[in-house]
Formats: C-alpha cells, sequence, structure tokens
C-alpha cells in the first residue's frame, strides 16, 4: 500500500539514472518529495501546476491532512491518481507523471506530460487524391483523439492495456458497441491477455503475437496508417489495434477481400473503382503466375507458344548461354536484392538505385548477351504487377510464392505449376483470422467481392464479420 512508500524505495527504482529527476520541497513546516523523468514532464507545467500550489495554496496540520487536501483538489491539476505500490510509482513516472511522496500517507501522481510529439502528417504508403491527409502518429492518444474525430459516437469503446514486462507499452482494443460482435472484442482481448514478452514495440511482435504466429507468408492482420480507414473498419463490425509508438492502426479479421481494397475506391465512382479492382485482381495473378509459366513453357512446353513468337523468343535469346530457367531465377533474385536496397537506402538514394538497377544494369545485361529480351520483361512485368497490390505484406506474400512457383516450373512444368497453386490454394483455405477463413469472400454467398457496389446499394453490413446490427443504413 502508499503509506509504506518511502523516499528511499522510490530512489532506487531508477537507480543513478541521470534523466530521473528528485527534489525536496517544504509545504507547512512539513517535508515532500517530488520525482520526475527529465524529457517525459514539462518542467513548466510542473512548476506551475504542481510545486507553486503545494507550496502556496496547500493547507493541513498533519500529513495526512496535506495528502487529503491535495487528492481532493487543493492542486488545480487535472489527474491526481494515487500510487498505490512502486510499480505503480514506476509506471507513472515513464508515462509522464511526476509523483510527489507524502511521509507516512502516501504518494500522489500529477499528470505533467511534455508536449513533445509529432504532429498530423498526410500518409505515406496510402495517399490518396481526395480523402482525408490525417494519418496515424507515434502517439496513441493522439490516434485515440483522430477516432474520436471520425467517430463521434459515445458506442466507440477504447479499452486500454498494457504488453510486455519491460517495455509495459499502452495498446487499446477499438470496436463500437452495437456493431462488433462481442466474441470477436474478447477473443481479441484474450490474445493480448496472452502475450507475455520482455518488449512489444514493433510491427513484427504486434503480427504474430496477436495472429498466433501461423507459418505463412500471407498477413492475418491488416494495418493501415489511415485513421478514416481504420473506421470504416470498425464499422464493418471488425476490431481494432493500436499501439503505443507505432503510427500503424491494426483491423481484425481480415481476409483477402479486405487486403484487396484501396481507401482509393472510395474516393472514386463506383465504375470506375470496379473497373480498377479488376485490374488489381489481374494483376496480382499477373504477379504469382506469370514468371512460373514462361519457365514452364520455355523449358518443357514450347509446343504451345504461338510460331511467331517463338521465333522472336529463339532471336533473342540465341547468343545467351543460359537456359531459360537460370535466367529468370537469377531476374527474380536481382529483382528482390533491388528492391531490398532500395528499401534501406535513403529516399533519394535509394529511387536511383532502383532507376539504375532497373533500367540501365537491364539493359546492359542483354545487350552484353546475358539474359534474353523476354525473361527481362517477363520478370519486370511481375514485379510491377506486384506493386499495384494496396497491401504490401500481401504483395510480399506474392512474392515468396511467385518464386516457388518459378522453381516448380523449371522442375516439373506446368504439371509443377499446377502442383504449386493447388497447394496454395490449400494453404489460403487453412488460414484464419480471429476465426474468419481467409477464403471467405469468395466461400459465401454475399455477392462478387471485385465489384465496389454503390454506396446507396450498401444496406447491409458483411454477414462474415458477425455484425451485431447488420443494417448500415435505412
Amino acid at each position: 500500500m502508499s503509506q509504506f512508500l518511502t523516499d528511499k524505495e522510490i530512489r532506487a527504482l531508477f537507480g543513478n539514472a541521470g534523466d530521473f529527476v528528485t527534489r525536496e520541497l517544504s509545504c507547512n513546516g512539513f517535508t515532500l518529495y517530488a520525482y520526475a523523468i527529465d524529457g517525459l514532464t514539462s518542467g513548466a507545467d510542473t512548476s506551475e501546476y504542481v510545486f507553486k500550489p503545494l507550496t502556496d495554496h496547500l493547507t493541513g496540520e498533519t500529513m495526512q491532512l496535506l495528502y487529503d487536501n491535495a487528492l481532493r483538489g487543493e492542486i488545480y491539476n487535472s489527474v491526481a491518481d494515487e500510487c498505490k505500490d512502486l510499480d505503480d510509482v514506476a509506471l507513472k513516472l515513464v508515462n509522464g507523471f511526476c509523483v510527489i511522496l507524502f511521509p507516512g500517507s502516501g504518494a500522489l501522481a500529477f499528470e505533467v506530460k511534455t508536449g513533445e510529439k509529432r504532429g498530423l502528417s498526410a500518409p505515406e504508403v496510402e495517399n490518396t487524391v481526395k480523402g482525408p491527409k490525417d494519418a496515424f502518429t507515434e502517439t496513441i492518444r493522439t490516434n485515440t483523439s483522430l477516432l474520436r474525430r471520425h467517430l463521434r459516437t459515445p458506442a466507440l469503446r477504447l479499452d486500454e492495456s498494457r504488453v510486455g514486462r519491460r517495455s509495459l507499452t499502452n495498446v487499446t482494443v477499438a470496436w463500437v458497441e452495437g456493431i462488433t460482435s462481442p466474441t470477436l472484442v474478447e477473443r481479441m482481448k484474450q490474445r493480448l491477455a496472452s502475450i507475455d514478452v520482455d518488449g512489444f514495440l514493433t510491427p513484427g511482435a504486434v503480427e504474430e503475437h496477436v495472429t498466433g504466429s501461423r507459418a505463412t507468408a500471407f498477413p492475418l492482420l491488416q494495418y493501415t496508417e489511415r485513421a478514416d480507414t481504420f473506421c470504416l473498419g470498425l464499422l464493418d463490425g471488425r476490431v481494432g489495434l493500436l499501439v503505443d509508438g507505432l503510427p500503424l492502426g491494426y483491423l481484425a479479421p481480415v481476409d483477402l477481400g479486405c487486403l484487396m481494397e484501396s481507401p482509393e475506391d472510395l474516393s472514386r465512382d463506383y465504375i470506375t473503382a470496379s473497373c480498377i479492382r479488376f485490374l488489381r485482381y489481374g494483376a496480382m495473378l499477373l504477379s504469382l503466375l506469370l514468371p512460373g509459366f514462361y519457365v514452364a513453357l520455355t523449358v518443357f512446353h514450347q509446343q504451345m507458344i504461338p510460331l511467331p513468337l517463338l521465333r522472336a523468343m529463339i532471336e533473342g535469346k540465341k547468343d545467351v548461354p543460359f537456359p531459360s530457367a537460370l535466367e529468370v531465377l537469377s531476374l527474380l533474385i536481382a529483382f528482390e536484392l533491388l528492391q531490398e536496397s532500395g528499401i534501406h537506402l535513403p529516399q533519394a538514394v535509394g529511387q536511383s538505385v532502383s532507376t539504375v538497377g532497373g533500367i540501365v544494369v537491364g539493359t546492359a545485361a542483354v545487350e552484353a548477351g546475358f539474359i534474353s529480351p523476354a525473361a527481362l520483361i517477363v520478370v519486370s512485368l511481375a514485379g510491377i504487377c506486384g506493386f499495384v497490390l494496396p497491401n504490401r505484406d500481401l504483395a510480399e506474400g506474392i512474392r515468396v510464392w511467385r518464386f516457388g512457383l518459378a522453381v516448380l516450373g523449371a522442375s516439373a512444368g506446368l504439371f509443377g505449376v499446377t502442383c504449386g497453386l493447388i497447394a496454395l490454394t490449400i494453404h489460403l483455405g487453412g488460414l484464419q483470422s480471429l476465426g474468419l477463413p481467409f477464403l471467405s469472400p469468395f466461400q459465401t454467398d454475399e455477392g462478387n467481392e471485385i465489384l465496389r457496389p454503390r454506396m446507396k446499394e450498401q444496406i447491409f453490413r458483411k454477414i462474415r464479420m458477425n455484425p451485431c446490427d447488420r443494417r448500415r443504413q435505412r
């Protein structure tokens, strides 16, 4: 309990840390002790809203009366919490509170957080022409305020907890009461409660621990940096997750239909958006199958290639010393290397590397006779189609299986590619995100998931999300 807290115990929490600030205060003839962490608390606010009221306005003949009067509001601070034990003191300090110890009576924590944080900015990955320009930041309270601005209903629920023995990361589960299934919310809370790790700080830790770390290259948790997309997911009956320190919001459950939708679809008219979705699904199939089919046809099934095209391919390959399978596999590896180098380098340099690697090196390799023009076109087209996908995690899963299908095509021709597609379908059919099958859009009779319906025709929510209230509009 708080009355057993001592100055020695609190000082020992952070040892001799340079940012751990302590101070003695005199109040009505009594000595009080103040503790704060420099950088997490505002010095000006601490002086104005904690120290000054303590020394000038707080009254009491005994230490207990001082404590009671401070708790009742003689110190004009918006938040004044009792600290019950040392763990509570440590938690308040690392969250930007100033802790005042009343020896023999207790400890109070006053909120004086620093205002240093990154301001709102436009989304970098999910940018849109017509949509909102506010994106999530690394501060969880800023993110929850964005949700409140987009969803001004009191039915928006925000359940806060902490994950990580050492990091003590603040996480918030968000849902809309009356829409989201209570079973889904409880399942998310149980997943978070079962996480027992030192640190919960990276997107990988969030995604693997929340989803159960299923052995798959495809995402089972959808991330977004846009507050409006996050709120639309909540209105669909999904549950959201915000993690302090990550400028992302997570939505669950997720299926292939959710991953193939782009925020830009809701900014276009429904005809254009539907055509773009058709193009997007076609690009996904081309990115996945094109290298494998090319290798299978050129190595095992040349008779299936039209004669004029076959002549052109032979003409382009007559001086190339390497087989087609080795060409394609080498180009796929080179493409992955170029993509990774562009990610890890500074933005301006990364773009230059991609341009030089993709155009200059590719052209030079064709002119030097190391690869054929057809192989370069196939791999480049497959890579460009992968960039069309709106979700980067889905695109990375396609990249992994694209390489595997190319290997199967080089080993067993179209039979190998077909076996790979069967294995992929079985794998995707067995994936679940919080109980929702990954291929659920194509396993139900809710209608065509590829077409974007008109806004006034979206009367009901998707039944596969199991919402409490299915009606979206009257």
